[in-house]
């Protein structure tokens, strides 16, 4: 069965610790109590880690067109990989958002008919 993978990058939802009653009594910082409050309905997937539109919708549209294909699809987070391993990948040509199968793959936000295309054999 042929099985697709998703490059995707998430990133961590940030928490900022004051240190005096001054820092937390500051307009930036209580701008911050709601600046994040929208963040939560990406994260559910990956916990307290979110993904950017682009990286969003190319989940989105992959997990379609698997469904309607009967396909099966993988996430591989590279924002949760060692620096060393986002450094290999990044020196292999790999940018996220990407969807692999086998050899072949798709940098950037895919289509239906782009990852129909990269199904067929070469």
């Amino acid at each position: 069965m042929v099985k697709l993978k998703v490059y995707l990058h998430s990133l961590e939802v940030p928490t900022v610790g004051f240190v005096d009653k001054e820092g937390a009594m500051h307009a930036c910082a209580q701008a911050q109590k709601t600046a994040f409050e929208r963040l939560g309905s990406f994260s559910s997937l990956f916990g307290n880690r979110y993904l950017n539109e682009e990286e969003r919708e190319t989940l989105m549209r992959v997990e379609d067109f698997c469904r309607s294909n009967g396909l099966e699809f993988e996430i591989v987070d590279v924002g949760q990989m060692s620096f060393l391993s986002r450094l290999r990948l990044r020196i292999g040509g790999l940018k996220t958002p990407s969807v692999c199968c086998g050899e072949r793959v798709l940098k950037g936000l895919p289509t239906e008919e782009s990852l129909g295309r990269l199904l067929k054999p070469v």
